[in-house]
């Protein structure tokens, strides 16, 4: 959107409401969500394992350590629950290997968390 108001060669202003029932005039530039210069210190990745021949990218995204990864695995347990094993181990291997976490918080879902990640978990 940034990209279209450029084009027509005016400034984008947006109005945010303050306290006091008045608005304040900001410029694109000092606006902070959706600002595509941003630098992220971890992306969240969601991936679908519907067969073991795929966790290759997911392996492969969980070495970069930088990308914590979200992995729907329903379709390979209904499909092959030996498949689904295999598959896990693999995983919990590569996570060891760069010192992450393989956590499951839900009978479908696994996630692969970088060691940069802190998980706190109700007690």
């Amino acid at each position: 959107m940034a990209g279209f108001f450029s084009k027509l060669g005016g400034k984008r202003e947006t109005y945010v409401e303050d306290t006091q029932d008045e608005y304040l005039a900001l410029n694109e530039s000092e606006i902070i969500v959706n600002n595509p210069k941003r630098e992220y210190d971890v992306e969240v990745q969601v991936f679908v394992l519907d067969d073991y021949e795929h966790i290759r990218k997911i392996l492969d995204t969980i070495r970069s350590e930088t990308t914590m990864c979200l992995i729907d695995i329903h379709l390979l347990r209904n499909k092959d629950p030996d498949e689904l094993k295999k598959a896990i181990d693999k995983l919990k291997k590569t996570v060891e290997a760069v010192s992450g976490e393989l956590i499951g918080f839900h009978e479908n879902w696994i996630m692969a968390i970088p060691k940069n990640v802190k998980v706190r978990r109700n007690k």
